[in-house]
């Protein structure tokens, strides 16, 4: 199986077998196309904590937090993950280019940033049968009883990784980083034990475990609590009618996949609205599954109407669709 050349290839012959085999067993998906970067100095956590708009004091080494980026007004841009790998250093990695090369605008002595971005490989395992296919590549026996969010080192195919219990599923499951030079190797030893999969697939998976994708949840103006996550940024003030995301299923005569929102989508202003911003075909939900921004308080709504045309019968419903509790990816191995 070729590698996926660090780009968003769709899938690999059947998205939706992809996205079964996940549920069931185990897949692997490529997410080298995130951008990283290292700080590194006594000034690295303020450089990163004003980025971010959090603290990290609660972070310690060898864990794993989720960060949002806001523009100047508080909207939603970007989310981040950081990475704790020393005393005073991190690792900050983005779906977003904008993001790494505004932290290298910061360096400085006391907070060195480095771009490691064309130098590191990020792959991902995700699925039930995770741990059983890494078994079969190497020691894996400290990962087992690595907590969620939080990361160790192990050694795959004779590749040092380093393996971070997290991902974009809905699935327990780990996120492996490793040097770009050894991603060709790792891969083929991966792909051995794990069906691979593409971007299709990890959409559709994401929008059944309720997460956002910025280019698509952040493309309509929304600050941290109207997604239901404020406890990772404190907000400034939100534009009023507040509105809500929500998840929905839906018919339509036909859902290219994957399915993109329109450019220049408006908040929801009137109830009985709303602005779709993700979609699928999702086996989980047996037909059309989506997010969107209705106005707050309008979630009984008895129609929702899709103004553009494309999606109809539209029903809400609980979000995460799958796994509605979020235990499956916190749970033991």
């Amino acid at each position: 199986m070729a590698l996926a050349n660090f780009d968003f290839l769709p899938d690999f012959g059947d998205p939706a077998a992809e996205a079964r085999t996940c549920r069931s067993g185990c897949a692997l998906f490529d997410f080298s196309f995130l951008e990283c970067a290292r700080l590194e100095g006594t000034g690295a956590q303020t450089v990163i904590e004003t980025f971010i708009g959090r603290s990290l004091n609660a972070l310690g080494q060898g864990r794993i937090c989720y960060a949002l980026r806001a523009d100047a007004d508080g909207r939603l841009v970007a989310d981040l993950t950081i990475w704790r790998t020393g005393e005073e250093s991190y690792e900050v990695m983005s779906g977003r280019r904008e993001d790494v090369e505004d932290l290298l605008a910061h360096d400085c002595l006391q907070a060195r940033v480095t771009d490691l971005s064309p130098h590191s490989a990020v792959f991902a395992v995700q699925g039930p049968r995770t741990l059983d296919a890494l078994r079969k590549l190497g020691d894996v026996s400290r990962l087992e009883s690595l907590k969620y969010f939080a990361f160790d080192y192990a050694r795959l195919a004779g590749v040092d990784c380093r393996i971070g219990r997290l991902g974009y599923t809905g699935e327990a499951g780990v996120e492996i980083i490793a040097d770009r030079r050894d991603a060709p190797s790792l891969w083929k030893a991966l792909t051995s034990h794990v069906h691979a999969a593409g971007f299709i697939a990890v959409d559709t998976l994401r929008i059944e475990a309720g997460f956002v994708l910025f280019t698509h949840e952040f493309r309509v103006p929304v600050w941290p609590r109207e997604v239901g996550l404020e406890k990772f940024r404190e907000a400034k003030s939100v534009l009023m009618p507040e509105i809500s995301l929500v998840c929905f299923r839906a018919d339509a005569d036909k859902l290219v996949w994957p399915w993109r929102p329109a450019k220049g989508l408006q908040r929801p202003s009137e109830p009985g609205t709303i602005v779709v911003t993700s979609a699928c075909d999702s086996a989980v939900a047996g037909g059309i599954l989506g997010l969107g921004y209705v106005v707050a308080g309008n979630g009984a709504a008895a129609e929702l109407r899709d103004p553009n045309g494309i999606f109809r019968n539209i029903r809400l419903t609980a979000r995460p669709f799958y796994d509605s509790g979020k235990r499956r990816p916190r749970a033991a191995w």
